[in-house]
């Protein structure tokens, strides 16, 4: 199910080579997975060793997966500073505020200088509340924003935030004026094009077939071997099908929906290149315009896939075009009626913490790995591709030292009992996110449940 992002993406180029692995190789380095976390790594290790041999293989096509599905919120790690500071120190949290900051320069430079079409707009993003009970839990973070001598956050009431989105759904909010809204397709494809160029191989409609876990590592598809002195797991949600990643992480999908342009109602209704926002239910909902007058909303809480089944999941929504409509509704009215171009759904990897986790492979040091975005991947993928490229290169350096570099955990239980009690959890938070707006508490025994909920559930 391919994203409306993807395919205009895939319309503009003048040309499209998918070259399968069809022999054995022998490389420097391999990638499995051509998304962003993926392509970031092959172009910063070519950039920092351009005689490195780099490759990259990916099942279907770069940008087929989670990258080309993602809302397009490009969001600095600044509200991550508390948790990093208490697994490691002020400084090291600092560093990876400053480093999310350093992405999005990143994004913009590799951008202009590449002639991509990223579309990186001029509005910021709002994280807002729609009830009295969801409003306010930001205060306490943005106290220790400041704390942290970070200003890129500006509370906002409900007037405000009518005046800049043209909805009145919001009861109050936070502008987060360091973000940025990008065309996510256009950027995974445009970071293919980059690494091409800097002579990185890539093979699509590659899968993986087998891992193995000896020196060197080797990785087997089905027409092919590679072997090379390290491999990078670059899998998204799909990290779960290695055994020694699957109990770190969880995978619920996140449903979408875009609409045709429609240029001349967003003007009429304030809506035309204002601000994107999420609210702040636990099972968030989001929307933004984009560059070309269209309407994105999202809301997650989609699918839940058995283990690492996420191929098994349906190549359609959890919820009807009907029920993504009404969520569109619910935020401008006047845009009940407007035509649903498309819709599709991403799988988003969570960790229990809400943290990304890096690090070498248990059973092989050299297989690395890097996973668990929480559906906000733009920005933590090129973070990550720093601290990917210093464990390839061995190095002892601020990246490979830095509090996203962390054991494995075992936060989530072995199937059947994950699905079951996935399901039983997801349950409870709806529940809970529809007696919030009741002005209702939830009973004791949703309460139970609710202390199962990874952290990443809840905007950070």
């Amino acid at each position: 199910m391919q994203s409306p992002w993807l395919q205009q993406a895939l319309l503009s180029e003048s040309a499209h080579n998918i070259t399968p692995l069809d022999r054995d190789l022998k490389v420097d380095v391999v990638i499995v997975g051509g998304g962003y976390t993926g392509l970031w790594t092959a172009i910063e290790l070519k950039n920092r060793d351009p005689s490195m041999d780099v490759a990259i293989i990916e099942k279907d096509i770069c940008g087929a997966g989670a990258s080309a599905a993602n809302a397009g919120f490009a969001l600095p790690m600044w509200l991550q500073l508390p948790l990093l500071e208490k697994i490691s120190n002020t400084s090291k949290a600092i560093h990876i505020g400053r480093a999310s900051i350093a992405a999005i320069d990143d994004i913009r430079e590799i951008s202009l200088s590449n002639d991509i079409d990223t579309q990186i707009s001029h509005s910021n993003t709002i994280w807002g509340a729609t009830c009295e009970k969801q409003s306010g839990h930001w205060d306490k973070m943005l106290s220790l924003m400041e704390a942290f001598q970070v200003h890129s956050y500006q509370v906002l009431d409900k007037h405000k935030i009518q005046q800049m989105t043209g909805s009145d759904s919001l009861i109050a909010g936070v502008i987060d004026t360091a973000s940025i809204m990008i065309h996510p397709g256009n950027l995974v494809r445009g970071l293919r094009r980059v690494a091409l160029n800097k002579g990185v191989r890539i093979f699509e409609k590659t899968p993986m077939t087998k891992l193995g876990r000896t020196t060197p590592p080797t990785v087997e598809t089905t027409k092919g071997k590679i072997t090379a002195r390290k491999v990078v797991l670059a899998m998204y949600g799909w990290s779960l099908s290695i055994p020694e990643l699957r109990r770190s992480a969880m995978v619920m999908f996140t449903d979408a929906a875009m609409t045709v342009p429609i240029p001349d109602k967003l003007r009429d209704i304030g809506f035309y290149d204002a601000p994107g926002f999420t609210d702040s239910r636990t099972f968030i909902e989001s929307i933004r315009p984009t560059s070309d007058g269209r309407v994105m909303v999202t809301k997650s809480g989609g699918w839940l896939p058995f283990g690492d089944r996420l191929d098994a999941c349906p190549e359609y929504t959890c919820r009807s075009e009907n029920e993504l409509r009404r969520v569109l509704e619910s935020y401008h009215p006047s845009l009940k009626d407007v035509e649903i171009e498309g819709t599709w759904c991403g799988p988003i990897d969570r960790t229990m913490d809400g943290l990304p986790t890096f690090g070498r492979l248990p059973t092989c040091p050299h297989i690395v790995f890097g996973y668990g975005y929480s559906g906000a991947g733009i920005v933590p993928s090129r973070v990550g591709s720093h601290i990917l490229a210093s464990l390839v290169q061995d190095l002892k350096d601020e990246w490979t030292s830095c509090p996203l570099v962390r054991p494995l955990k075992k936060d989530f239980p072995n199937e059947p009992f994950r699905w079951i009690g996935g399901h039983i959890v997801k349950s409870a938070i709806e529940r809970k996110d529809r007696l919030d707006h009741e002005g209702l508490a939830v009973g004791p025994i949703t309460k139970f449940w609710l202390q199962f909920t990874p952290k990443s559930y809840k905007p950070s």
